[in-house]
């Protein structure tokens, strides 16, 4: 491979000569002095072996080759500038302040590496839980930049989405427990619902799913986190309705619990994860991608150990 006889500074020497009108209007325009300035286009040719300039005429002017070289000097420098400032956006994009919010389950089943893959992506951030179904009002207000969460965000153009899970509802009982788990129907009759408060997304869902089979247990126990449901399940106060990261969440898989596959059918919840594309460049794709490996390589193999049906039954990525 042959070397290259010129840099871009001396490309950028050789345009403003020309553009300014003589070397020194070229000098006054880089900062640099008239000796410089000649000693640089004196150089550029050397290496060419070529006459650039006319220096017979004042101010000097382009020798035909230089007027071939001139049009293709101007390119090369557009082109840099363009690489340049691409660059720098990318990193005034990495060093903006990224304000993520997320579904406390995943928060809490894989905080620790979320948190690692958040640092290694960008260089100021802060990341909140909970409240999820604030999560779409609050992208669209621009309280977030990021959301991965269970609440729906209407599509608008200038959004990016990636499915990041499609997991399943199941059923979850006390350890030994003795009632009819094969209807829903005929469990709420047995024994208490303990149920996710209707203000969650998480709650919502589950009950307009009951609703559509025409279950509807007694309304007596309604709690906001999936730690406090299913600590009274395990506690034997009841039964309740979750999902395989909730489960991870509360720790029950270890616990004093059963999880079931609900005989009515199934149902299944998704996390997004949605931004503003158009301000965060590649960052939400490669936020995306990585969470997804995350769940692949920590959520999965502790499902795979404990219940295989129900890591079988989950799909990551879209």
């Amino acid at each position: 491979m042959s070397a290259i006889a010129f840099d871009l500074k001396s490309l950028e020497v050789f345009v403003a000569i020309v553009e300014a009108g003589g070397m020194t209007a070229a000098g006054q325009r880089l900062g640099m002095t008239q000796s410089a300035v000649s000693q640089s286009v004196a150089n550029l040719e050397q290496q060419l072996r070529v006459q650039l300039l006319d220096r017979s005429q004042r101010p000097p002017m382009l020798t035909p080759i230089g007027r071939q070289f001139y049009a293709r000097a101007t390119g090369l420098l557009d082109s840099a500038r363009q690489v340049s400032l691409d660059f720098r956006r990318q990193e005034r994009t990495l060093l903006k302040h990224v304000r993520i919010a997320m579904v406390d389950s995943l928060a809490t089943s894989v905080g620790r590496e979320l948190i690692d893959v958040v640092r290694g992506r960008t260089a100021h951030w802060s990341l909140v839980t909970g409240r999820s179904h604030e999560h779409a009002e609050a992208l669209l207000a621009r309280k977030f930049d990021i959301v991965i969460s269970d609440d729906a965000v209407a599509n608008h153009p200038e959004l990016y989405r990636r499915r990041i899970l499609r997991e399943p509802f199941v059923l979850v009982v006390p350890k030994g427990f003795q009632g009819p788990t094969d209807s829903l129907k005929a469990l709420s009759g047995a024994a208490d619902f303990i149920r996710y408060s209707q203000g969650t997304v998480i709650g919502s869902v589950i009950e307009r799913q009951l609703s559509a089979w025409n279950i509807n247990p007694p309304l007596r126990v309604q709690l906001d986190n999936s730690f406090a449901v299913l600590s009274l399940v395990m506690a034997g106060a009841g039964w309740s309705i979750t999902t395989p990261l909730c489960l991870l969440q509360a720790g029950v898989l270890d616990g004093e619990a059963e999880c079931l596959k609900i005989a009515e059918g199934d149902f299944h919840r998704e996390l997004t994860l949605v931004a503003r594309a158009d301000e965060l460049g590649s960052l939400p794709a490669q936020l995306a991608d990585d969470t997804i490996q995350v769940l692949k390589s920590r959520c999965l193999p502790q499902l795979q150990a404990r219940a295989p049906w129900l890591a079988n039954s989950i799909e990551l990525g879209a």
